[in-house]
């Protein structure tokens, strides 16, 4: 492979005192490591784990949410992290990834992928707006989607602060820099 299509990325496990140098990444290996750490779709039984009890017929469309959540994260940690010539690459394969491994199961809804993009675009703007210009922090923006979520109905108004719980946990924001720290 030729050296100019690879990029520093951190190693995955990092040896407490010792010395641990990035190692290369293509951007499809890139891809692949941000879409294992994306959690997969959330499943009722999850829900409950937080104390959530939803209709069986919103969990496709929470789950597209916290997918949304944690997309604008992983888009704009590549954007942060990632030489601008590798991003469009990486988008794309991660994008493949979950079109081809998670839409199939109908986990997120009936809709299809090009009809999620629209959502898509609107939470990433609406995200995007909240954190540069009103300096809403990650916890902030899970906050926000609790509160959309409960505004769309999905959620009952006394399950707000268990979803904002479960979104600090199912959207790491931070570990989606912590993934790209250091490349580019």
């Amino acid at each position: 492979m030729d050296p100019s299509t690879r990029f520093l990325a951190p190693l995955e496990e990092e040896i407490p005192g010792a010395v641990c140098y990035p190692k290369a990444m293509t951007p499809a290996e890139a891809a692949t490591a941000l879409f294992k750490t994306i959690p997969p779709p959330i499943t009722p039984s999850q829900l409950g784990e937080y104390g959530i009890e939803a209709a069986e017929s919103h969990i496709p469309h929470i789950a597209r949410e916290i997918l949304a959540l944690n997309l604008y994260w992983v888009l704009a940690a590549i954007d942060a992290h990632i030489p601008s010539k590798y991003r469009a690459l990486i988008t794309e394969n991660l994008f493949e990834s979950i079109q081809a491994q998670w839409w199939p199961s109908g986990q997120l809804g009936t809709g299809t992928w090009v009809e999620y993009q629209s959502e898509l675009t609107q939470r990433r703007e609406r995200y995007a707006h909240l954190v540069d210009q009103e300096g809403i922090n990650p916890t902030g923006i899970c906050a926000e989607t609790a509160v959309l979520m409960e505004d769309l109905g999905l959620i009952e108004s006394g399950d707000r602060e268990k979803l904002l719980v479960l979104l600090i946990d199912y959207a790491p924001a931070a570990e989606y820099g912590r993934l790209l720290d250091q490349s580019g």
